[in-house]
């Protein structure tokens, strides 16, 4: 039997290129180096050679967390990636072992799933992946330089490269690439280069949410003796508007965010910020504060709304560009799904590059309009409950609400139904799978247990049992 090393694959092509060093466009410039001889990242911003918050991330002091699908996407593109975001500092956080979670007016059940919430800052995320991705030998980064539109084909019919210069003026260059990579964010301006040159407006569909959240960073009290990493009140949609979530990250820290929906904010002053978390559903985050270390200013990020464009519908598009991340689909970031979603959409680009240069945008656009309808529902569901709140409710939308809420009652009771639940969240299965015939058969003939209303809620301050789940 041969043990010979099998070849690896021919290249697709010669060169790629990615504009926008965001989570999406890093993991997309090391999928891409797998498949071209050369792969150019290009990034308006400086990039330092340290975690640092930067001006092209205004959500970068936020609280982020990838969830157990990113990290797997991540590690294929960087095998061991895991364990050196685990030395650098991340916490992993099983997400019902770990994660104390106030949610449709209960407290979930504490037990191991095995599926995880990787949680640390954004800046250090990047700068370990900006890390692995610089280890590359054919992958360059030009930092410092912003796009201006695109070079194209005599026809049109297909983007051959970039032109860029650096931000505010300066002489204009130009990198030709077989493949060009979109992941500016939301603010792309790739629906209006296109309509230049001919092309349809790319359709968005946009709903309006009007979130605006507050994050701080604290000193962990070190009398903070409660066996979670992570807390969250999620508000009781739609009669709540408000939300908090706590989650430790590197250097024994923890990364505090409070919400609010449709004019509900944090106040932005010290006494303010502290006096919000007492007017949660819940005490605990207020008792921590009481004995926790501001370690900087508040931070403030307003969301307007999310934003969907559909590449995948356009009739006629150019061969050679792909749009990832937020320049293709950007969601409520309450609901932790972007980077995920990013993540999915690289490995998806590169598993329509394992098939061969030839179409392969049209395959990735495809694809990807098929993987962004279950998070996209997920986001937007919510969000769609407040009255106020303009957008096309689904069919039975009301019948759904229902029994979504009775299903978190379930939920609170039930580790099926928990399981379940937290397996859609993860993106691991589709929202259908809320609705089985045996799931439905308990929501539908389930009553709230003695347990369940009684429930105590966790003191911050003494450890609870985590209950193992059975094998």
């Amino acid at each position: 039997m041969s043990t010979a090393t099998p070849l690896s694959p021919p290249p697709a092509g010669k060169h790629a290129l990615v504009y926008g060093g965001s989570t999406a466009g890093l993991i997309a410039a090391g999928v891409l180096s797998r498949h071209f001889e050369r792969v150019t990242l290009v990034e308006r911003d400086r990039l330092e050679n340290s975690p640092q918050l930067r001006k092209g991330v205004p959500q970068g002091a936020h609280v982020h967390g990838l969830l157990t699908p990113g990290m797997n996407a991540l590690c294929e593109v960087f095998p061991g990636f895991r364990e050196e975001l685990q030395a650098a500092g991340s916490r992993f956080v099983d997400f019902t072992g770990d994660h104390a979670w106030f949610m449709g007016g209960f407290w979930r059940p504490r037990l191991r799933c095995g599926l995880h919430f990787y949680a640390q800052s954004r800046p250090l995320l990047e700068w370990i992946i900006r890390k692995r991705l610089l280890a590359l030998p054919n992958v360059t980064v030009r930092d410092g330089r912003e796009v201006t539109g695109f070079q194209t084909s005599a026809d049109k019919g297909r983007v051959t490269g970039v032109h860029l210069r650096v931000p505010g003026g300066g002489q204009e260059e130009t990198l030709e690439a077989e493949l060009v990579v979109d992941a500016s964010g939301r603010g792309s301006r790739t629906p209006q280069w296109l309509e230049a040159l001919g092309y349809p407006r790319v359709e968005e569909t946009h709903i309006q949410v009007d979130v605006v959240y507050a994050s701080r960073l604290f000193r962990r009290p070190p009398d903070l003796v409660a066996d979670w990493k992570m807390m969250t009140l999620a508000p009781q949609l739609p009669t709540e508007p408000r939300m908090a979530v706590l989650s430790t990250i590197e250097n024994d820290q923890m990364l505090l965010l409070l919400g609010g929906w449709h004019g509900v904010q944090p106040p932005l002053d010290d006494a303010g910020y502290v006096e919000f978390t007492r007017t949660l559903a819940q005490p605990h985050l207020y008792e921590v504060l009481q004995r926790a270390e501001p370690l900087g200013p508040i931070n403030v990020f307003r969301y307007s709304h999310n934003q969907r464009r559909h590449y995948e519908r356009m009739p006629r598009f150019p061969e050679g560009l792909a749009p990832v991340g937020d320049a293709f689909c950007s969601f409520n970031p309450i609901y932790g799904q972007g980077m995920t979603t990013g993540a999915l959409q690289a490995r998806t680009l590169g598993q329509c590059l394992s098939q061969g240069l030839d179409s392969v945008v049209q395959r990735y656009r495809r694809q990807v309009g098929q993987l962004l309808e279950a998070p996209w529902v997920m986001a937007t569901t919510g969000d769609l409950r407040f009255p106020q709140v303009a957008g096309k409710r689904p069919p039975a939308f009301a019948l759904t609400n229902w029994y979504g809420d009775r299903f978190q009652r379930l939920a609170c009771s039930d580790e099926e139904a928990l399981l379940t639940f937290v397996r859609v969240m993860q993106m691991i299965e589709p929202p259908t799978a809320l609705f089985s015939p045996r799931l439905a058969l308990k929501v539908l003939t389930s009553q709230p247990t003695a347990a369940t209303r009684e429930r105590k809620p966790e003191p911050p301050y003494a450890p609870a049992a985590v209950k193992e789940q059975a094998a």
